[in-house]
Parts: C-alpha cells; sequence; structure tokens
C-alpha cells in the first residue's frame, strides 16, 4: 500500500514538472516598447534580431540590431550560428514575423527570447530611436 502512494506521488510530481517545463519553453515574452528598450541596454549580454527583409531594413532599424530575414529559406541555418545561451530581443514590423521567428528559435533550443509587441511600428509610434 505505501509503495502504491509513493508511485502515484511520483508520477503526478512527474506529470506536474513535465507540464511546467512545457509550458515554460512554449512562452516568448512580448515587451512593449519601454521595456524592450530597457533590455536592449544591457548590450554585453542581449542581441537584437531584426527578422524583416534586408530592404525594409535599409529603410531604418533599431540601434545594434542584426538582420537574420525570417522569409529567406536560409533562417533555420542562420540561426543555427547563434549562440543558444544569449538573450535575444526580436522584432519585425508589426510583430507576426517575429513571433514565428521566437517559436522556431525556441524549439531550436534557445531559452531566453524575448519580442517588440508591436514590432517597429510600435517602437517608432512610441518616439524611440532608429538608426539608418
Amino acid at each position: 500500500m505505501k509503495l502504491q502512494k509513493i508511485l502515484v506521488l511520483l508520477i503526478a510530481f512527474a506529470l506536474v514538472n513535465f507540464n511546467f517545463v512545457q509550458a515554460q519553453s512554449a512562452k516568448v515574452k512580448a515587451l512593449n516598447p519601454s521595456e524592450f528598450e530597457g533590455l536592449m541596454k544591457n548590450k554585453g549580454a542581449v542581441r537584437v534580431l531584426d527578422v524583416r527583409t534586408a530592404d525594409e531594413m535599409s529603410e531604418g532599424y533599431l540601434p545594434g540590431a542584426i538582420n537574420i530575414d525570417f522569409n529567406s529559406g536560409n533562417f533555420k541555418n542562420e540561426i543555427a550560428k547563434l549562440d543558444k545561451s544569449r538573450t535575444y530581443l526580436i522584432y519585425c514590423k508589426v510583430g507576426g514575423r517575429s513571433g514565428e521567428a521566437a517559436k522556431m528559435m525556441r524549439e531550436a533550443g534557445f531559452t531566453h527570447l524575448y519580442s517588440l509587441d508591436g514590432g517597429i511600428d510600435a517602437w517608432q509610434e512610441a518616439g524611440k530611436p532608429i538608426e539608418k
């Protein structure tokens, strides 16, 4: 009887732990422009990824951003070259591609991912600086 209780508790613990890990790995936190900008200030620890096309990026981009075009056929190969232990701040024009990019990165083993809610459009509406 005691062994059954222990087994039930172990199984319950394993299920709860599995669900917690799954919930954590599925989330990519969307940040408003001020929160995103705050994380950008930690330049040594974070990388800012612009997942728009090169043409879109030429119209303006967030300071220090590197471009990896989500729509290129090479996106998975390019993210495979990145350090998975770093924190990545990801943005696009309005948030769709950055969400999909973050999902792919999460599936590839990246653990510290944040997206810009509303993309660069929200960033500019908030009066934040861009580079050209």
